[in-house]
């Protein structure tokens, strides 16, 4: 059988290969995480989902493959509304990419020309930390060091730079090839959303960001993330210290806690001059009493500011430009979901968002195990915590070294930046890269 991209090119053998890579990788993956757990019959004739993003079509796709669900999950949400502006994630892991290709029956090559089409594919295999310091008039960066890829770059890929937005688009797209139905409208409770079941025993899936829409309790959350993020344009004449496919991670260490900066390739149809991204996230103690427009006024000029000194303008910032309070979520367990209902989203959802370029990954693999345990008796909230583990510790860890031992990390990355970051992230590598 041939395969062929969006556009209907065809898909040369080599690529086809690595394809066959990495489905066997994500088949491998899931079969690892269910060795050892217990199995039933799977207890639901059809599934009914609100919410449409990266976790909610991984979780539909998966399910309508199976022959037992076809025509029989229903995605029910408000239409997905393209703009410029950089709401939610932007960096999507190579793994990531695995897993929503698998969950959707595409091939890799299809996923990311709809994605971005075809002639850019913001895609990184390296990538660089260097101590980024203001010296009250201009900042000076420090000498970028490796610390996944080397010089020379993983075979596979680190990430992509993707509007989040152009993300869901496209995998709605990819979605509707498959038996899935698609209700536009607004869920306002659980019967909301049992009423567009097509089976008797339908399951219930929470993947919207509202944790008590199927009546749930909230959880306060003890953190919060400040992002502030925006696409950029190379200057037209000048430097450009950025490397090609390569990420940047300058360290900005202000009043004894790490502000995350992280400059990466980016493409976006709507942006054609983009082709850098750049954000800074922070994370507070929510009782700290932080002063948010105080600190997202200082953290958009640290923003503007590092831009400014790799060689980079913000590409129409009043259109693209996004600024943000997130919550924290929890590192370890959360409730179970109700009975008859999955809170996808917050099995799925873990650590500080925004700092660490985990959160649509972990939407796509929590979506795809959710589905498998679902299809085979298993717990799906055990499952997806159990899978998303490595990387919601790996955020842990990277918490701590941004907000509670910062000195410590402040001198490692002074003296070896390279030897700072190796562990958990460059030997944390597999959580990052895909499989081919």
């Amino acid at each position: 059988m041939s395969i062929s991209y969006a556009d209907g090119r065809p898909v040369d053998a080599a690529e086809q290969r690595r394809d066959f890579t990495r489905d066997r990788a994500v088949k491998n993956f899931v079969a690892k995480q269910f060795e050892k757990s217990s199995r039933s019959q799977c207890a639901y004739d059809s599934a009914v989902i609100a919410g449409n993003g990266i976790g909610a079509l991984t979780f539909a796709g998966r399910l309508a493959q199976d022959p037992r669900f076809a025509g029989k999950v229903t995605v029910v949400a408000p239409p997905i509304l393209e703009n410029r502006r950089l709401i939610q994630g932007v960096n999507l892991r190579g793994l990531g990419a695995d897993f929503i290709a698998a969950g959707l029956g595409t091939n890799h090559a299809t996923l990311i020309d709809t994605f971005s089409g075809p002639n850019l594919i913001p895609v990184y295999y390296r990538q660089t930390v260097g101590n980024a310091r203001f010296d009250g008039t201009h900042w000076k960066l420090g000498k970028p060091s490796y610390w996944m890829g080397g010089r020379a770059g993983t075979q596979e890929p680190n990430a992509y730079g993707f509007r989040n937005s152009r993300v869901t688009a496209g995998m709605n797209e990819l979605a509707s090839k498959l038996p899935i139905q698609f209700v536009q409208e607004k869920v306002e409770n659980a019967d909301h959303l049992r009423s567009y079941a097509t089976g008797d025993k339908p399951l219930l899936v929470n993947a919207t960001p509202n944790a008590t829409l199927l009546g749930d309790r909230s959880m306060k959350p003890k953190r919060q993330i400040i992002a502030v993020q925006v696409p950029f344009v190379e200057k037209p004449a000048g430097t450009h210290l950025l490397e090609r496919e390569t990420a940047y991670f300058p360290c900005v260490f202000r009043d004894g806690v790490m502000d995350v900066g992280y400059f990466t390739p980016f493409s976006d149809p709507l942006s054609p001059r983009s082709r850098w991204y750049g954000i800074v996230a922070r994370i507070f103690e929510a009782d700290s009493g932080f002063d948010k427009d105080a600190e997202m006024a200082i953290m958009t000029e640290e923003l503007f500011g590092l831009g400014d000194a790799l060689g980079l303008v913000p590409d129409d910032p009043e259109e693209t430009m996004a600024r943000a309070l997130v919550p924290g979520y929890p590192w370890g367990k959360v409730p179970p979901s109700m009975p008859g209902t999955l809170n996808l989203s917050r099995a799925y959802a873990g650590g500080s968002p925004t700092v660490y370029a985990d959160g649509m990954t972990s939407a796509a693999i929590g979506g795809y195990v959710g589905a498998e345990a679902v299809l085979s008796g298993a717990n799906p909230d055990r499952m997806v915590r159990k899978a998303l583990w490595p990387i919601r510790f790996h955020n842990y860890l990277w918490y701590l070294e941004t907000n509670r031992v910062t000195p410590v990390s402040q001198l490692l990355l002074k003296i070896n930046p390279k030897i700072a970051l190796l562990y958990p992230h460059t030997a944390g590598r597999r959580n990052w890269i895909s499989g081919a």
